[in-house]
């Protein structure tokens, strides 16, 4: 009897679950709970509603507590956590900087939402009430660049950036990073806006780059002299940095960090090395990192010492026939483990290295380096 019981149970459990056994996923009654890519949608706002400004939220603003930090004479810049995006930071852990023009602010990098924009600005006018007309981003990661929108609705700014932000956050054309005809309604939803409070995003839309560079460009903006100096494929796709030749000062976001371990997931170990020759090929007094507090002139010193023993470990144990499966336990980087997200983060950069670097011949840099150090000895 108790055999027919069970025999029963499970047949009924069979019946119940034929719906979801050849699914791989299910339709839900609130159909507004996914968003454009059918992923069940884990904060209180909807995507609809919030792009078409209908939702306006009932918590308070929130509050990001600003302070902008002087560097040098005219460059100002507000730090942030030296952690990951989460509801607690509510995305503020990546630096970004104002730069004072004759007429008005220009931006290098406008944060994580609206609201951060927003804030900030607030303070910056308590510095000098110019408007913030200008807007340049340092690469695609969208801890950086979320806060664009607030400038360009409110004070009309421009964006330079890469490419890289247009074609994959976006949907854009490849080739001319402008949109086409198979171009989204709804980009999918970014890092920052699956993270965050809906009061921390609140008013915060794509706005991508409206100018382009190809490479390395001297601009003079508002009477202040800038070179913008693209770097490639170091951090993320595409990667720029921001020298001030007048005011001898690097903003080199994502390319530098000190206090913490660096995330290499876009990344590559080569690109990183001759990212910052670039920067050290510059006369500068003043660098601000993508993230972290040092701006003197040790500020890239870390960055520097990571990355070079990363390359040189990880070759090591290639050559040795290390299996990729132990690798992370063969190049450990314990000198870095003081520093923050070492462990969250070092483990897969060892990793991602070996898969770059197991087909590495060596380059020209290292060429140059080797008869630097024969003419040293």
């Amino acid at each position: 009897m108790k055999i027919k019981i069970l025999l029963l149970l499970l047949v009924l459990a069979f019946v119940g679950s034929m719906p979801f056994i050849f699914n791989k996923t299910t339709t839900p009654a609130e159909a507004h709970e996914l968003d454009v890519d059918g992923n069940f949608i884990m904060y209180d706002w909807h995507y609809d509603d919030f792009k078409e400004g209908q939702r306006t939220g009932q918590n308070p603003e929130w509050d990001y507590n600003l302070k902008p930090v002087k560097v040098s004479e005219r460059v100002w810049c507000f730090f942030g956590a030296m952690e990951m995006p989460t509801k607690e930071n509510a995305g503020m852990m990546a630096n970004s900087c104002y730069i004072k023009g004759e007429t008005s602010w220009i931006l290098w990098d406008t944060g994580a939402s609206y609201i951060f924009a927003k804030q900030a600005y607030a303070q910056m006018k308590k510095i000098a009430d110019l408007p913030a007309k200008t807007i340049i981003l340092s690469h695609e990661h969208d801890d950086h660049w979320l806060g664009n929108n607030y400038y360009t609705q409110e004070h009309g700014a421009k964006v330079y950036g890469p490419k890289s932000v247009n074609v994959n956050y976006l949907g854009y054309d490849e080739e001319t990073g402008k949109p086409f005809e198979g171009t989204r309604e709804h980009p999918p939803q970014t890092r920052m806006e699956r993270a965050l409070y809906q009061n921390a995003l609140r008013g915060t839309h794509l706005k991508g780059v409206d100018e382009f560079f190809d490479d390395t460009t001297e601009l003079t903006i508002d009477g202040v002299v800038l070179e913008y100096v693209k770097v490639g494929y170091v951090h993320s796709e595409e990667d720029w940095f921001l020298y001030l030749p007048e005011d001898k000062v690097v903003l080199a976001a994502d390319v530098v960090m000190n206090g913490r371990v660096t995330s290499n997931r876009d990344g590559l170990v080569v690109g990183q090395l001759n990212a910052l020759k670039e920067i050290n090929a510059r006369d500068w007094d003043y660098l601000v990192p993508g993230h972290g507090f040092i701006t003197d002139k040790t500020a890239a010193d870390e960055t520097i010492q990571y990355f070079a023993l990363l390359k040189e470990r990880v070759l090591e144990g290639i050559e040795e026939e290390i299996h990729p499966d132990f690798i992370t336990k063969y190049v450990t980087l314990e000198e870095f483990k003081d520093k923050d997200l070492y462990y969250l983060l070092s483990p897969g950069n060892v990793f991602r290295s070996y898969e770059e670097l197991e087909m590495y011949d060596g380059d020209e840099e290292d060429e140059d380096d080797e008869e630097e150090e024969e003419e040293e000895e």
